[in-house]
């Protein structure tokens, strides 16, 4: 799906800035300035999004701010991606510049594999609270896109650091752990598609069988099952 960019300049988003006359003197540049290869790393800020018409659906248009303390310098980038009132989710489609941003998001927050699935529905607001709560800093490199109409480059994220007692925080239930790791989210998946109980050894099985094909890593095994204890221990 090609989507055109829109005009227009913020459009009163709110990008969470709260100290206007500290960031007077930041130079502001925008994604379409990135080439690929080019790297920027800052403080990251989700800002609400904005539904616009395009035929007979609505698109969600949203800004993720990377704030370079170093080099005052604040990158404006630009999402418009498909939006579904419904479920108040909005839509990556593989290769694009929402599904590069939250596949290698992912990758380096969760460990999944990289393009962990073919395209991502993710609901926007869970999205980002969790990434305006949870993460501080990020470093991105701007890769050459997958559609040569594209207007910009798409990102990739290198590194993320989390703010202070965000990541390792002990959920009260298997469900809420599902909720935080798409690993464990997968193996809870699979046991209620058979109809098999929702238990921790259950989930461990489920992770050594998903493990053994192949289908994910031995980093991303051996995380899950330590965010596992951590539910057997608090339950």
């Amino acid at each position: 799906m090609n989507v055109k960019l829109f005009g227009g300049f913020l459009r009163m988003l709110d990008f969470g800035i709260t100290a206007k006359d500290k960031m007077e003197d930041y130079n502001t540049k925008f994604l379409n300035e990135l080439v690929p290869g080019e790297e920027i790393s800052g403080e990251i800020v989700i800002g609400e999004f904005k539904t616009l018409p395009m035929g007979k659906r609505e698109v969600a248009e949203f800004y993720v701010v990377i704030t370079d303390l170093k080099n005052r310098t604040k990158w404006v980038c630009e999402f418009i991606t498909p939006y579904y009132p419904e479920t108040d989710n909005i839509y990556g489609e593989n290769g694009g510049l929402l599904y590069n941003f939250i596949d290698s998001l992912n990758h380096v927050i969760n460990n999944t594999p990289k393009n962990w699935m073919q395209n991502y529905s993710v609901n926007f607001n869970k999205f980002r609270k969790t990434v305006n709560e949870s993460v501080s800093i990020v470093t991105v490199k701007a890769v050459q896109p997958v559609n040569p109409d594209a207007k910009s480059v798409n990102l990739e994220v290198l590194n993320a650091k989390f703010k202070s007692e965000s990541k390792y925080r002990a959920p009260v239930s298997i469900y809420d752990l599902a909720e935080e790791d798409p690993i464990i989210l997968m193996a809870y998946a699979h046991l209620r598609n058979k109809g098999d109980r929702i238990t921790v050894k259950n989930i461990v099985f489920e992770l050594k069988a998903l493990f053994d094909d192949k289908i994910i890593t031995e980093n991303a095994y051996k995380t899950a099952l330590k965010e596992l204890k951590t539910v057997q221990e608090n339950s």
